[in-house]
């Protein structure tokens, strides 16, 4: 939590903090809903390069509504709440100035969009790791099970121990060709941030902006 976040938080009364709090907590509920929405109603969006990033801001979001609204010490959770709200608006301060211009000018990289993709990057790398870890240890039991597959197979080709090497065969391939392209997405997601690719970082970060002022999609949420 930033330090100057913090102190502002400490200046406030009690039933400041809890008003706070809460217009706080609704504010960045509907910023998911609206990234929520576009995912379902945007079937580019979904297929995007942009897309793991995107996802993973949207849980980080997620995991910090949750982790707040629970507490019990209000000062504690309005700064978190505050500390994510200085983050979006790092993302999308660029395009609100963009827009103010009536975009008079190209709109260049932002080194707060920057820091805020170097969080959301660490936070996709480590579940990455964690997603591989799974498929290898998957990968090792397909392995076992499918040596002693074909033990039985060779010991007595029936058709029932055919088939049962068959499945098994099938269920690994179809878990490994959806792996395969998964992590070969969040692979290519995370070199393009590595690489400050512009059109990467501005469809991700246009994407957060249209998640905070659309209001259609902030009517559907359900606070």
């Amino acid at each position: 939590v930033h330090s100057g976040t913090a102190l502002k938080v400490e200046m406030l009364q009690a039933a400041d903090v809890e008003d706070a709090f809460v217009a706080l907590h609704v504010k960045l509920h509907k910023t998911v809903a609206g990234l929520r929405e576009q995912f379902i109603n945007n079937g580019d969006l979904r297929k995007a390069p942009e897309a793991p990033l995107l996802v993973e801001f949207q849980r980080g979001l997620e995991r910090i509504l949750s982790d707040t609204v629970y507490m019990e010490d209000k000062r504690t959770a309005l700064a978190k709440l505050r500390s994510a709200d200085a983050n979006v608006q790092l993302l999308i301060s660029p395009f609100n100035h963009w827009e103010a211009s009536h975009r008079s000018y190209k709109l260049s990289a932002d080194s707060g969009i920057f820091e805020e993709l170097g969080k959301t990057t660490t936070s996709l790398e480590t579940l990455l790791s964690k997603m591989n870890k799974a498929f290898q240890a998957k990968k090792r039991r397909h392995e076992r099970q499918s040596k002693e597959l074909r033990i039985n197979v060779n010991a007595s080709p029936t058709k029932a121990n055919k088939d049962a090497l068959a499945r098994e065969e099938k269920s690994f391939s179809t878990i490994s060709s959806k792996r395969s392209k998964q992590f070969g997405k969040i692979r290519s997601a995370l070199d393009a941030v590595k690489n400050k690719d512009p059109k990467f970082l501005f469809t991700f970060a246009r994407a957060v902006h249209a998640a905070t002022v659309d209001d259609d999609l902030h009517a559907t949420a359900e606070i």
